[in-house]
């Protein structure tokens, strides 16, 4: 695995006196009163999203990308550099759980064309917060090709999440590990 070194992407402010920082490198600052103090920067190895809809966590060096192609519709995706990871859209105009079949079909309609055999099971998972959210999830295989994708929304009067979970097999060294945090601290925040 290749070295990082984090640049000083962060900013420290103390008393309107700012400092550039880089996380978990350690800084010798001089306060006003004339004594020096140690200070340091850390970022949690499990970060936290939260917003009125839904809360999930994901593992540092991940960030999610927010996208709202419709005033209607926000998206929230997180992948790894392996292109393996989850989308999450909120609909605030319709329920999306009679959209799981075509969103399943969108996601895997290349594989299948290309001659991928299917393998299609019932999904069902309990949220964090108590709701079970239902669809389907599929295995594709070609050759040793192997890819996995979910599908499973939940919703009410006109508004609801779908979500897609994405794991090709060949990139999963720890992958799964990001979808599988995702689907035990999701938690749908309306109702």
């Amino acid at each position: 695995m290749a070295q990082v070194n984090e640049t000083a992407n962060y900013q420290l402010t103390i008393n309107g006196k700012t400092t550039d920082i880089a996380l978990g490198k350690e800084y010798k600052l001089k306060l006003a009163n004339g004594k020096e103090v140690t200070v340091a920067v850390k970022q949690k190895e499990i970060l936290t999203y939260q917003d009125d809809w839904v809360s999930l966590q994901y593992p540092q060096g991940l960030h999610p990308a927010f996208t709202s192609p419709d005033p209607d519709l926000e998206q929230i995706t997180l992948l790894t550099a392996s292109g393996n990871g989850i989308l999450l859209q909120k609909y605030k105009t319709m329920n999306p759980t009679e959209i799981v079949d075509l969103m399943l079909k969108e996601m895997t309609n290349e594989e299948v064309s290309f001659g991928y055999t299917v393998t299609e099971a019932p999904f069902e998972r309990r949220l964090k917060s108590g709701q079970q959210a239902r669809g389907k999830s599929v295995e594709l295989k070609y050759g040793s090709d192997v890819q996995h994708y979910t599908v499973a929304a939940l919703g009410g009067d006109n508004e609801g999440i779908i979500f897609v979970t994405m794991l090709n097999t060949e990139y999963n060294n720890e992958d799964h590990k990001v979808i599988q945090l995702f689907l035990d601290t999701l938690a749908y925040n309306r109702n």
